[in-house]
């Protein structure tokens, strides 16, 4: 039987402070975990906890860098503790379905999920542009990996990750390391899998491409569906207003399963007071209580994956 363990992270730094006292995001990330994965051992760091695991996992020096520092106690966890298999969540998700997609897949070293189609470019990589046909069309998307929901298979996968992170360093940090990674797996000695792309074709969503068109974060403002962060108005309406729910399933408007939300709208780094383009942490909290979802998918959330709005 294999040894599973999942991680949620809430450290802040002098920088990020957001999280300090929340009583929304983390407590919904881990009880609808825990609600479909009993059987997976959950740690939760925290600010006052995370020096008794970098003392228990033996870690005296570590970068200072959030991202950086997961990566850091997970490999260290799986050596330590001798699981099998890690599964990183950021603690603004929320989980609807068991994971069985990561659970059941053991095979690449490392699974990732899709971030947003970002055309973009670094110093060290580039999202590739993949061209898939179906149902007779061929469709583009770009292939851009968003870090906070990841499953380690193995820790030879977290090692690589952590080594590559911090050789080819951009402020990506490790979701930086990760699209390395999935570009040059022959390079770094790892197999990299993504879970739920292309979209036209994958049948699940575990991460912010259940989003829709506001997949990029700050598209949804006062009731506004904005095309990227302060641009145009482009709908009245928020993509995640339109899901529905099927055999205690959450579905998207075009009927893709999400097993993982991420809220992903930069909330670590909000604003105190709002501005006209970027809605403070207390306003943004306030939006996705009550004007992201409908009622249908707030009774789910609430009645089926343990969570409380």
């Amino acid at each position: 039987m294999k040894k599973i363990a999942c991680t949620f992270f809430n450290i802040s730094n002098d920088e990020f402070k957001n999280y300090d006292n929340d009583t929304f995001f983390a407590p919904n990330a881990i009880n609808s975990f825990k609600k479909f994965h009993p059987d997976v051992e959950v740690h939760y760091i925290t600010d006052e906890n995370w020096k008794d695991y970098l003392s228990e996992l033996s870690i005296s020096e570590y970068f200072d860098n959030i991202g950086l520092v997961r990566i850091h106690i997970i490999k260290e966890l799986m050596k330590v503790r001798g699981y099998d298999k890690v599964i990183m969540l950021g603690i603004d998700t929320f989980t609807c379905s068991r994971l069985d997609e990561f659970l059941d897949n053991d095979t690449p070293d490392m699974i990732c999920s899709s971030g947003p189609p970002y055309r973009m470019s670094t110093q060290y990589w580039t999202p590739p542009i993949i061209n898939t046909e179906f149902e007779g069309v061929t469709y583009e998307d770009v292939l851009f990996i968003n870090a906070d929901v990841t499953c380690f298979n193995n820790v030879k996968a977290a090692e690589a990750l952590y080594e590559t992170s911090i050789k080819y360093w951009t402020n990506h940090a490790e979701q930086g390391g990760m699209n390395y990674c999935f570009s040059n797996q022959q390079e770094v000695g790892i197999s990299v899998g993504i879970v739920d792309f292309p979209y036209v074709t994958t049948r699940v969503l575990y991460n912010v491409r259940s989003k829709g068109k506001a997949h990029g974060g700050f598209q949804m403002v006062r009731g506004k569906l904005l095309e990227g962060k302060g641009g145009i108005v482009v709908g009245d309406k928020y993509p995640t207003q339109e899901y529905y729910v099927n055999s205690n399933r959450l579905f998207t408007k075009d009927n893709k399963q999400i097993k993982v939300f991420h809220y992903a709208e930069s909330l670590i780094t909000r604003p105190k007071v709002s501005t006209d383009s970027e809605l403070s942490y207390d306003e943004q909290l306030n939006e996705i209580k009550t004007m992201w979802f409908n009622k249908e998918t707030i009774d789910f959330l609430e009645n089926v994956c343990d969570c409380k709005f």
